[in-house]
């Protein structure tokens, strides 16, 4: 695994919290809602959140959820699953990662939203403008299994591509509590689009790769000797740092940005100058405070990431989870 102990207290809300307990959900489902909608009250405060709904399972802005499944699903295994996966299966399999929260243990919040970030739609309004102390935040599963793992997961890691194979050892699905090797197998999520995508920590070797490489190049070109020329790929290869997910909140007051704040959602070692041992991929829910953006009106939600397509696009699924929003009183 890519990930480690992330030093940091894990947060349960406060009954005064927003919650989003008021909105209708059976055991274990999510909504897309049609509109924005709001949720709060006198004492909590009262936030609304936007949202677009395409009407074909897909949207922009925040969704509602209580999915809490941590594992990689089942049906789209090729040792489990039909070995020709319909459409529709496909999207199944997906959406049941998509709109659960990742966490270590059985989620303790219920409700919670699921973010899906396109240019602004992510974006949350204060009845009243006010200081946000803090937001809890945390991975959808579909995000961490991803970056943990990648689309394939299997025992046998393939160095050349840092994809695992899907014809290779046979594993116990993640989180999965039944210990039989009978239940060992192959599993695949599809990224975004049906892409295959390496995990975080293999995105990371591959642009090492590609800095090595660009290096020894060069030195080729200045005419140094092949020792030399190795040794400029090595201290290029070494030298380079990458592997991030990133959430950005930007807080607004009449139409005005007030600041900005940052949190990793997932980091590699020495991608943050300031904090260079940070090595995680968030495992479950934790605060990100928000005092600095001062009183707002309304926050806007961004993601970033260093693995991206030759075009510049992110290849990182753009959904997070979000919980216990707690405005000061």
């Amino acid at each position: 695994m890519s990930c480690t102990k992330i030093k940091r207290d894990v947060l349960i809300p406060y009954p005064d919290d927003i919650l989003f307990e008021d909105q209708t959900l059976g055991t274990f489902t999510f909504n897309i809602p049609t509109a924005p909608f709001s949720s709060g009250d006198a004492k909590t405060g009262v936030v609304t959140m936007n949202v677009k709904n395409n009407g074909d399972g897909t949207f922009s802005g925040f969704a509602v959820s209580n999915k809490n499944w941590c594992s990689y699903p089942w049906g789209l295994s090729p040792d489990f699953g039909p070995a020709t996966p319909t459409a529709a299966q496909i999207k199944a399999g997906v959406d049941s990662t998509i709109f659960s929260v990742f966490t270590t243990t059985p989620n303790r919040t219920n409700n919670f939203l699921v973010a899906c970030v396109k240019d602004d739609d992510a974006n949350i309004t204060l009845a009243n403008p006010g200081i946000v102390e803090h937001i809890l935040v945390a991975n959808t599963t579909y995000n961490y299994l991803l970056e943990t793992y990648g689309t394939n997961y299997s025992g046998t890691l393939t160095a050349t591509t840092q994809e695992y194979s899907l014809t290779g050892t046979k594993v116990r699905n993640i989180q999965n509590p039944n210990t039989s090797t009978l239940m060992y197998g192959r599993f695949r999520l599809p990224g975004p689009g049906g892409s295959n995508l390496v995990r975080l920590a293999g995105h990371e070797i591959l642009e090492k790769r590609k800095a090595g490489k660009a290096a020894a190049d060069a030195s080729r070109l200045a005419g140094n000797t092949p020792t030399k020329v190795a040794a400029d790929s090595v201290a290029a290869y070494n030298a380079f740092f990458t592997g991030f997910v990133k959430l950005t909140v930007n807080g607004f007051r009449s139409g005005a940005a007030t600041s900005s704040v940052d949190y990793w959602l997932a980091i590699r070692p020495n991608v943050d100058p300031a904090n260079p041992t940070l090595n995680y991929i968030a495992p479950d829910w934790f605060k990100v405070d928000l005092t600095s953006l001062g009183a707002v009106d309304k926050l806007v939600f961004h993601l970033s990431s260093s693995y991206k397509d030759v075009s510049g696009n992110m290849l990182v699924p753009p959904y997070f989870c979000l919980d216990g929003i707690r405005l000061k009183k």
